[in-house]
């Protein structure tokens, strides 16, 4: 049964969103960072700020939409889809593990963008850090930094997860290398085994994925989870009045 994503409307995004985006998190976020990085006007890290924390949401969205796209496709049709079904099926995974991981890297990059501003660390951030700011480069650069702890750890946590890994495993080869080798199963004189809605074979940069629509569910789920996390540690770093 195909099930329709619940929208709300965000008044910081202008935008309706996912039920389960972290609304309250993300406007926090913004509305703290915003009151700090416009007083007494909007600076350098205001413009690399604004932009990067607008696409948050935007990113979050599109990757639920791909997502339940996929999902509505196999609960509709199943293993019997045609040709342009696959396609539009390879297409839906390519935007959702691409929005996926632009969603947390945008997020990476507004706190880079943050933490450059002089009351809170300071961060170099000219546009040699911006083009390689990532989740492991901005942990290094704010590793040991008073005040940094808790973001720190949150980043730590997110580069040695094996789910970040899958993340970005996949958005990889869907995006510069391949797309992902569907496995089809047949069987002689007797019933082929159940379709797997998640099932193509290994490759020399991800490996193979054998399973069912919950199992990318709950790579949803997390990623929305590490994104709360950031966001609630990214509008703690701003100086109190």
């Amino acid at each position: 049964m195909c099930v329709a994503i619940k929208l709300l409307y965000s008044d910081e995004y202008c935008i309706e969103v996912p039920s389960s985006f972290p609304i309250r998190e993300a406007a926090a976020f913004r509305v703290t960072a915003r009151r700090l990085l416009t007083q007494p006007f909007a600076g350098k890290e205001w413009l690399e700020f604004g932009g990067a924390s607008n696409l948050i949401a935007w990113r979050y969205r599109a990757m639920v939409e791909d997502w339940h796209w996929y999902r509505d496709s196999w609960l509709s049709v199943g293993a019997a889809a045609s040709h342009e079904e696959q396609f539009r099926r390879d297409r839906a995974l390519f935007g959702m593990f691409s929005s996926g991981v632009s969603c947390v890297e945008s997020t990476v990059y507004a706190l880079a963008a943050l933490s450059s501003h002089p009351t809170v660390f300071g961060l170099s951030f000219g546009p040699e850090q911006q083009r390689c700011c990532s989740p492991k480069t901005l942990l290094n650069w704010l590793n040991g930094r008073l005040g940094a702890k808790a973001l720190t750890q949150r980043l730590a946590v997110l580069c040695e997860s094996v789910e970040w890994q899958r993340w970005v495993d996949l958005r990889n080869r869907m995006s510069h290398r391949s797309n992902l080798p569907m496995v089809t199963v047949g069987a002689m004189g007797r019933l082929p085994p159940p379709a797997r809605a998640l099932h193509f074979a290994p490759t020399s940069s991800t490996q193979k994925i054998e399973g069912d629509l919950d199992d990318f569910d709950a790579l949803c789920a997390w990623l929305t989870g590490m994104l709360a996390e950031l966001l609630i540690e990214g509008a703690k770093i701003c100086p109190q009045d």
